[in-house]
């Protein structure tokens, strides 16, 4: 079983993201993209997910999203089964963990526990790292 990516977020986002880890990579990644429109009442949407997953229904699929609670994950939410996950809340580390781990032997629940991890850690609140600033210099 391969793995598959489809991220879903609302306007440009996710195919930014998809772009800019592309570039880091150097290499074209096969995630899909759909775009969630402002003004869509998710039908459309609906339908093309039910249409990749139908295609893919042989591989594990992870559905990526911008937000929990946000439209595209409330849709994707409907799709979620054994071989198909939703990872919400999606940020480059995630998505670069993804990217180089999904070609692996890796177990499917494993991998989106890398990814997650890895979304995570790449958040950071730069302060703890550097200390705090007062008049102008570093305390630590």
């Amino acid at each position: 079983m391969s793995i598959k990516g489809l991220m879903i977020t609302h306007g440009e986002l996710g195919k930014s993201l998809i772009d800019v880890a592309e570039s880091i990579l150097e290499k074209k990644s096969d995630i899909e993209f759909f775009r969630f429109g402002w003004d869509e009442d998710g039908t459309v949407i609906e339908k093309k997910i039910k249409a990749y997953i139908d295609k893919n229904k042989d591989n594990g699929i992870v559905i990526f999203t911008d937000m929990f609670g946000g439209s595209p994950a409330n849709l994707s939410l409907r799709f979620n089964r054994p071989n198909v996950e939703i990872i919400t809340g999606i940020n480059l580390p995630g998505l670069l963990k993804f990217l180089t781990y999904k070609d692996k032997k890796i177990n499917f629940k494993d991998l989106l526990k890398i990814v997650r991890d890895g979304a995570r850690e790449g958040i950071s609140i730069i302060s703890e790292y550097l200390g705090d600033r007062k008049n102008g210099k570093r305390e630590n």
